[in-house]
């Protein structure tokens, strides 16, 4: 019985990879950002440099409620998946973007836009932040390896 129930499980998590495995190779590579300052992910802390992001999950506006945002630096020293919430826009984004908030002396991510598509991940507000008028909204368009 242990067996089987071992071997329904590999085979389980063997189509979970090769359907992920798909839909990342059949989908744009996402959104590559020189970002020039530090910024924080969840709780880590990414260093001013160049950025990969991307939606792994590929969810749509309307149909799916979250999704999951890979940050990955190019160098491969940085890496962060993080679930989102999927957010909608009656049109697509014509231009990648990196939308993050400036709030206390740090900077966060809050908002990945890919090219071509009509839905974007947004980051969930930490509860430990306070909400205040200072707050900045920081948008980056997409110059490095899109299309």
């Amino acid at each position: 019985m242990k067996n089987k129930i071992v071997c329904v499980a590999t085979l389980w998590m063997l189509s979970l990879c090769s359907s992920v495995g798909f839909a990342q190779s059949s989908r744009q590579a996402g959104v590559a950002v020189k970002v020039p300052f530090e910024f924080v992910v969840g709780n880590q802390t990414f260093p001013a440099g160049t950025y990969k992001f991307r939606s792994l999950l590929n969810s749509v506006a309307g149909k799916d409620t979250i999704d999951v945002l890979e940050v990955r630096s190019v160098e491969g020293h940085m890496y962060r998946a993080i679930v989102t919430d999927v957010v909608g826009s009656t049109e697509e984004a014509s231009h990648p973007r990196v939308r993050f908030t400036r709030s206390g002396g740090q900077v966060f991510l809050s908002e990945v836009w890919e090219a071509g598509r009509t839905a974007g991940c947004r980051l969930q507000k930490r509860a430990d932040l306070e909400q205040t008028a200072a707050n900045e909204d920081v948008t980056l368009i997409a110059s490095v390896d899109w299309r």
